[in-house]
């Protein structure tokens, strides 16, 4: 390390080693990797019941469910896709058509 360094950098710099090597040591590690997949597994399957369980309770409700939502934005996606194609459609048999009468 430089002697002109300022000591609050000079002790950032060793206080981030004498931390920073520990924590990259462990992440490195297949124990980490382990916990890693082993919490993301948990989390999903915690989170899949929790949707379950409110999908049932909001239908029993006779109210629409996150997964419902989700198809019915498709779908009026599928539908504004299609009206975009019909409209161009019309637009160009009104051109062609427009043109041939005069």
């Amino acid at each position: 390390m430089p002697d002109n360094q300022p000591l609050w950098l000079r002790a950032v710099i060793r206080l981030e080693r004498a931390i920073g090597e520990p924590i990259e040591s462990a992440v490195r590690s297949d124990t980490y990797f382990d916990l890693v997949s082993t919490t993301t597994r948990v989390r999903r399957k915690v989170m899949g019941t929790a949707e379950g369980v409110s999908r049932r309770c909001l239908h029993l409700l006779n109210l629409p469910a996150g997964s419902d939502m989700r198809g019915m934005r498709q779908q009026l996606a599928r539908m504004e896709r299609r009206l975009n194609q019909l409209s161009h459609e019309v637009g160009e048999l009104d051109e062609d058509g427009s043109g041939a009468d005069v």
